[in-house]
């Protein structure tokens, strides 16, 4: 019971914190949202901060099982689930808010120390799962893979979801399928 409650409370805050920014949300807001008292939030959190950052850190695992669930689908084959690894980084504004919050402060040089870290350890674990995809598909092309590859993947897919942001500012009503042109220079890069 108390996990759930726990858990409850994360979530409302996920979704005030993406709506209105740390700064802007208040804990009465967010026991309001859920019907419990703001003594209940301190029972589980000592601050807003506290909550804030556990709030970060669950949507950067929800992120992380995402990406794990699409290069889990063994149905496809690998081309299309790195499709559909950049097709899913390219809607992380509408769906992982703090994520794209942070990517934002981050570029700005305006993140805590602590949002620092918990990025950090996303950006990692994401790595380590395209590590993991190429070892296990690649091994036999490759033979020693440059440890540098996952890196790419990852940084260069959060580059598509800014630079598709972009091009629809500047070239707006024309496509520009940057994705297409990025999973081409990953195959050659692979091959």
């Amino acid at each position: 019971m108390a996990k759930d409650r726990k858990e409850q409370i994360i979530l409302a805050a996920v979704k005030r914190f993406a709506r209105q920014g740390m700064g802007k949300t208040t804990l009465d807001e967010i026991a309001g949202d859920i019907r419990i008292g703001k003594a209940t939030i301190y029972h589980y959190f000592e601050s807003k901060e506290q909550l804030f950052y556990e709030s970060l850190r669950y949507e950067t695992e929800s992120f992380i099982e995402a990406i794990k669930a699409i290069f889990n689908n063994t149905g496809l084959a690998v081309g299309e689930r790195l499709l559909d690894y950049i097709s899913f980084k390219e809607t992380i504004d509408s769906h992982y808010k703090l994520i794209f919050n942070l990517m934002i402060k981050l570029m700005e040089d305006n993140s805590s120390e602590q949002e620092i870290e918990i990025l950090t350890g996303m950006l990692k674990r994401e790595e380590e799962i395209i590590r993991l995809v190429l070892n296990s598909i690649y091994s036999t092309r490759i033979e020693s893979m440059n440890e540098s590859i996952p890196n790419f993947i990852v940084t260069s897919t959060w580059g598509i979801f800014f630079s598709s942001r972009i091009n629809r500012v500047s070239y707006p009503g024309k496509i520009i399928n940057i994705k297409d042109l990025v999973f081409k220079s990953l195959e050659n890069l692979l091959s």
